[in-house]
């Protein structure tokens, strides 16, 4: 389906043990990749962020990508990964229990790439329509403007759930809910349907540090190196 698949591959150490208690107090996430304007909206904040490579984020970051923009983000319990294509408006939540992080990501409108590896908490998409929960795959959520929501099976398995009823969607199938009144939809997918990510990652590798105190008053490091691969 894919012919030049470019794959993120995360590879992280902390010079100092990342536990439950060496999370930065507050983060959940990390940016990795920044392209054209991305900003967030925090709390009760007037104004927004904009966003860089290394920036932090919190519970409940309201993440807005423009014209022409992108975002890679990891969260930092796993190795969750979290793509977000341009003119995408998406709610980061996670909530910190002992060394993992629950994560909801509420998508309002535009596209993201999930991709779940080594899950330590509950990792979840919510829309409008309906909510998708994985363990140990890859898919894309795209939310039209006031329609439906569309789900596309790239790896593994993902269940789609509203209050309607539930799918589980696969590998090179389409997931369709038209309102949370509807129950979700699976079919193959069709050629050319898919939204493309790949254009979006130019650079070979991406690698940085970050360092950030823990609630004991601790200095840990955080070390991130992002490398792309093509697959033949």
């Amino acid at each position: 389906m894919r012919s030049k698949i470019f794959k993120i591959f995360i590879a992280f150490a902390l010079v100092l043990a990342l536990t439950s208690t060496s999370m930065a107090a507050g983060t959940i996430a990390v940016i990795l990749k920044v392209k054209g304007k991305v900003s967030i909206v925090r709390g009760n904040q007037a104004t927004s962020i904009t966003l860089k490579r290394g920036s932090r984020l919190e519970d409940g970051d309201k993440l807005t990508t423009d014209k022409n923009s992108y975002a890679a983000l990891r969260f930092i319990d796993d190795a969750s990964l979290l793509r977000i294509r341009a003119n995408s408006i998406c709610t980061i939540k996670g909530k910190k229990e002992k060394n993992q992080v629950l994560k909801n990501v509420y998508l309002e409108v535009g596209t993201i790439l999930a991709k779940v590896t080594k899950q330590r908490g509950k990792f979840e998409i919510s829309t409008p329509t309906s909510v998708a929960s994985v363990k140990g795959t890859e898919w894309i959520t795209e939310q039209r403007y006031n329609g439906g929501t569309f789900y596309y099976g790239l790896e593994g398995v993902t269940e789609i759930t509203n209050d309607a009823g539930t799918a589980l969607l696969h590998a090179d199938e389409t997931g369709y809910v038209a309102s949370n009144t509807t129950a979700p939809i699976v079919q193959p997918t069709k050629e050319g349907t898919v939204p493309i990510f790949d254009e979006d990652l130019d650079d070979d590798t991406d690698f940085f540090e970050f360092e950030f105190e823990n609630d004991e008053g601790q200095k840990k490091l955080l070390e991130f190196e992002a490398t792309k691969k093509k697959e033949d």
